[in-house]
């Protein structure tokens, strides 16, 4: 009698060849714990367990399941994803979690393309100081618009004082919003500073952006300044000089004092940049 196709399908099962956990291992490009590893989140269950010797056998119709496992990792899914999609076996539930894991890429590629842009920029600010050495002669550099957090300077306050009060406002709740640039500075008196004096308006951080209205967060404008190098808080700089060349310009509305670290154990007396906003 004629056997039929669920007896023949059943004998091929019957004698399809086995492969020990070390030979599917080998032929699959993975290894023999993360098959295990497989088999215990009940992703992919070994054809043939012997009761014996405990050992695990695969069949050659399950190297194609290893082979999408191993592909839905490379992008990066969760094995609970995986499991779900070897579950259902429809192409919807496919694409819907493929889209779900392009978002989650798509998020985690912001990060680091912003995290790259970050190590740009303290790149280029240890090493800016550098690029206008002039011997104390003051100097002219373009800025675009920046973006700072502020807190007032009052008469009463020092370092301590307004540093501890940024810190705060930082740190309280919805700034970690911010991206913040670890580059601190003044906002000072233009008439002080022409007198040979240092006189703090405001203390600041740098911020990336403007990502929502805050009466902390100031604009400063685009523009032409002229600069120059000082450790302002020991009073190390020429007021003769920076009179002289500010004679044929309005009376600057932003005088900003920049810091650079310039070693990485004392920074309370670091050199400063000077950047006085011209308006002819």
């Amino acid at each position: 009698m004629e056997k039929s196709n669920e007896e023949r399908r059943n004998d091929e099962e019957t004698h399809l060849h086995l492969y020990s956990i070390g030979e599917t291992a080998r032929l699959m490009g993975i290894s023999v714990q993360m098959l295990r590893n497989y088999s215990n989140a009940g992703l992919l269950t070994p054809d043939v367990v012997d009761e014996e010797s405990g050992y695990r056998y695969y069949s050659f119709r399950q190297f194609h399941y290893i082979d999408r496992i191993k592909y839905l990792r490379s992008l990066g899914m969760s094995l609970s994803d995986i499991q779900e999609i070897l579950r259902e076996g429809t192409v919807e539930t496919m694409q819907k979690l493929l889209e779900k894991q392009r978002e989650k890429v798509e998020e985690e590629r912001k990060h680091i393309n912003e995290m790259y842009e970050d190590i740009l920029w303290y790149q280029e600010y240890f090493s800016y100081l550098q690029q206008y050495d002039f011997e104390g002669v003051p100097y002219l550099v373009r800025h675009e618009k920046r973006w700072i957090l502020t807190v007032d300077y009052g008469a009463e306050d020092n370092v301590e004082t307004v540093e501890t009060r940024l810190a705060a406002l930082k740190n309280s709740e919805g700034m970690d919003r911010l991206r913040y640039q670890r580059q601190f500075g003044f906002l000072a008196d233009y008439d002080a500073l022409a007198a040979g004096d240092f006189a703090p308006k405001k203390y600041f951080v740098y911020v990336r952006d403007r990502v929502f209205d805050h009466p902390n967060i100031m604009e400063l404008p685009a523009g032409i300044y002229l600069c120059f190098r000082s450790r302002i808080c020991a009073g190390e700089w020429e007021s003769g000089l920076l009179r002289k060349y500010m004679k044929k310009y309005k009376k600057p509305a932003y005088v900003i004092a920049n810091e650079y670290e310039d070693n990485l154990v004392e920074y309370h007396e670091c050199p400063y940049e000077v950047q006085i906003l011209l308006e002819e």
